[in-house]
């Protein structure tokens, strides 16, 4: 029997807003409907925990057979009788109450230790520990549909609760990167890959049970490349079961109504297993250094400390491969310039989430959005070439700012370097526009170029003016500025 109230391909639990203002709604509604909706959550970091959700159980019920099938769900809803008839075989496979099987859970975790709920939502604090301003607390009775958003989030981009608890299948805090449409049934559609493109990317895969239908078990030791797509987007690498109660609550996280109450989990410690090798999450860009012409380090990307997104474009929307290192965008991002672009879309806006962390503490979320352009195809090496470019500006700048520091006592190089990433930022975005203008590349990098080396001067000079009536420091500051434009000029396109 289908548990109405908490089967996640059934209940109203997705909270929306669209034309017709808030509201809760299915899978099947948003899948089937005309309507245009868009997800609403208080937190960033829980509407892209939803849409990876949600991405995820659509690529497991309804897998596109083919380049065209996938196109046409981006065209059109679903017919209800297709979305019924796709979901009868997993009945009971997402239910979070589940007797036997609930969603990512296990029935008997070996301990009676009751966790406050909160500790479920990245970045919140429970216990003595505090982060982004938040009170324990905050958080104490969410409802079905938060638990269950919260519960994936956690077993998929959090880093451990602690060195007796494993992280996801990427490990903790790794990035994301989705493809944005004009509306969010669009958008989940162009982040499902076609079947052709799941046989490409786990050819040897071998394991497709859900991980609360066919467990991990203690001590196994499991190679990467035979977890199946389904396993691997729904890994749970914790045993607990979520603490919930039949009463009529206001959900502390979004705000609506529910007539159950999810207060805590208990989760068992020291649960171990070993996975070998990566495998390859299709939301998820990969990096690794070249060593003696091999590979070597493969690993998922992260956010780097607090820089920002835009450092780092390059990795979410190339492959490249140097002498050095290399990368590969994620396998949605491939799908999306092979079936969509320059058919059915003019161009590629691209989701950026996740968190930086440091072991098991979150230091920030993060949650960026690129316009790629129309000419992206024609313009990929220059926009290569721009990121490389500022980032070598940036290098410069902080280099002649330590320097001046040095001799003078002014520390300015980290406020030097913060500030250039700031103010770079809206000129990588003007930067994407001018492409989008069908500017000429090499024109519009040039330019681009010229403005941050402008910046750079500029920064110099703000940061080191009210030390350059100091003993020698105008002397330090005109042998620092020349050096400034000598570094500068080396930087090329």
């Amino acid at each position: 029997m289908v548990n109405v109230m908490t089967d996640l391909l059934v209940f109203n639990w997705i909270p929306v807003r669209s034309s017709g203002g808030l509201q809760q709604i299915s899978v099947q509604t948003l899948l089937t409907s005309e309507q245009q909706f868009h997800l609403a959550l208080p937190r960033d970091d829980m509407e892209l925990g939803a849409l990876q959700l949600l991405i995820s159980l659509v690529q497991v019920i309804a897998p596109p057979m083919a380049a065209s099938d996938l196109r046409q769900r981006v065209k059109s809803p679903l017919a209800a009788q297709k979305y019924q008839r796709w979901s009868e075989p997993f009945v009971n496979s997402f239910d979070l109450q589940h007797a036997e099987t609930p969603f990512m859970q296990v029935t008997n975790p070996n301990t009676a230790d009751i966790t406050p709920i909160q500790k479920l939502f990245i970045g919140l604090p429970a216990g003595n520990n505090h982060a982004f301003f938040n009170e324990p607390g905050e958080i104490e009775a969410v409802c079905s549909g938060c638990a269950a958003i919260a519960l994936f989030n956690q077993a998929s981009n959090a880093p451990g609760f602690s060195g007796k608890h494993k992280a996801g299948l990427r490990g903790g805090g790794k990035i994301n990167t989705f493809l944005a449409g004009e509306s969010l049934r669009e958008t989940i559609w162009l982040n499902v890959l076609n079947q052709a493109a799941v046989a490409t990317l786990l050819p040897d895969a071998k394991r497709h049970e859900l991980c609360w239908m066919d467990p991990i078990q203690p001590g196994e030791k499991i190679a990467a490349q035979t977890i199946g797509l389904a396993r691997g987007l729904f890994w749970q690498p914790l045993r607990l079961k979520l603490e919930s109660s039949p009463q009529s609550i206001t959900c502390d996280h979004c705000g609506w109504d529910s007539t159950t109450a999810y207060t805590g989990f208990r989760c068992e410690a020291d649960f171990k297993f070993e996975v070998n090798g990566q495998w390859p999450h299709p939301h998820s860009p990969r990096v690794w250094n070249i060593k003696n012409e091999q590979r070597e380090k493969e690993r998922y990307m992260s956010f780097n400390q607090l820089v920002p997104g835009w450092t780092q474009l390059n990795q979410f929307v190339l492959d490249i491969e140097t002498t050095r290192a290399g990368n590969v965008r994620a396998p949605v991002i491939d799908q999306f310039e092979q079936v969509f672009l320059e058919q059915t879309h003019d161009r590629m806006v691209v989701l950026i989430g996740g968190y930086s962390n440091k072991q098991a503490a979150i230091l920030e979320r993060r949650h960026e959005v690129f316009a790629m352009p129309a000419d992206w195809a024609v313009n990929k090496q220059w926009l290569m070439k721009a990121i490389e470019a500022a980032l070598a500006i940036k290098t410069v700048l902080r280099g002649r700012a330590y320097y001046f520091g040095k001799e003078t006592g002014a520390k300015i190089q980290d406020q030097a370097e913060r500030i250039f990433y700031q103010q770079t930022e809206h000129k990588v975005h003007e930067l994407l526009r001018a492409f989008s203008h069908r500017k000429e590349g090499k024109q519009a990098v040039t330019d681009f170029v010229a403005d941050c080396k402008k910046l750079a001067r500029t920064i110099f000079d703000d940061l080191s003016k009210p030390y350059q009536h100091s003993p020698g420091g105008l002397a330090q500051y005109a042998k620092d500025r020349y050096s400034l434009n000598i570094g500068l000029k080396k930087v090329e396109i």
